[in-house]
């Protein structure tokens, strides 16, 4: 486990705030994206919403 957090250690100047706050931004700028995306291709906006999710998700994997 420590060598996973390694690279998130606080001697290497990260600051979690802005980290957490420029994540948060990207999701909810994505959203719009996501359901105009489905709605191009026909799909549910649901879907698109579950879709980003999902990619969201195996990116932070």
């Amino acid at each position: 486990m420590q060598a996973i957090f390694k690279y998130f250690g606080s001697r290497d100047g990260v600051d979690f705030k802005t980290e957490v706050l420029s994540g948060l931004t990207v999701a909810f700028a994505l959203v719009p994206e996501a359901i105009a995306f489905a709605l191009i291709a026909g799909l549910s906006p649901l879907t698109g919403l579950y879709a980003a999710f999902s990619v969201g998700l195996i990116t932070f994997f």
